[in-house]
């Protein structure tokens, strides 16, 4: 982990404020995603592109998810209320992938 992952300034332009300090922080959620995508897909062949597009959602959930208190995320601006936070850290990914024609998921049977 000590090196930065290739992926960090894509994450940095998703995440909406990120500031030097938590580059650390971020490279770790990139890990975290990279290992739980790897698992979900196991013996299925991913399209790279796809597959580092998957990872950047779910690095940014999993980094966001330090703003939902309780589960639950409430933007300040005023222009969105509260919602609950997914506990599933692959909740961006899965559609993806099932775009892709890699039936994985909620409700995949595999």
């Amino acid at each position: 982990m000590d090196n930065p992952d290739e992926l960090l300034a894509t994450m940095k332009a998703e995440v909406v404020v990120m500031d030097s300090q938590d580059e650390a922080r971020a490279n770790t959620k990139l890990v975290l995603a990279r290992h739980y995508l790897a698992e979900a897909v196991r013996d299925y062949s991913v399209p790279p592109p796809i597959f580092d597009d998957c990872v950047v959602s779910v690095a940014v959930d999993l980094y966001n998810a330090k703003n939902a208190q309780l589960g639950v995320m409430n933007v300040t601006d005023g222009q969105m209320e509260p919602f609950r936070v997914s506990t599933d850290p692959l909740r961006s990914a899965w559609p993806k992938l099932n775009a892709a024609g890699i039936p994985v998921g909620g409700f995949s049977i595999r």
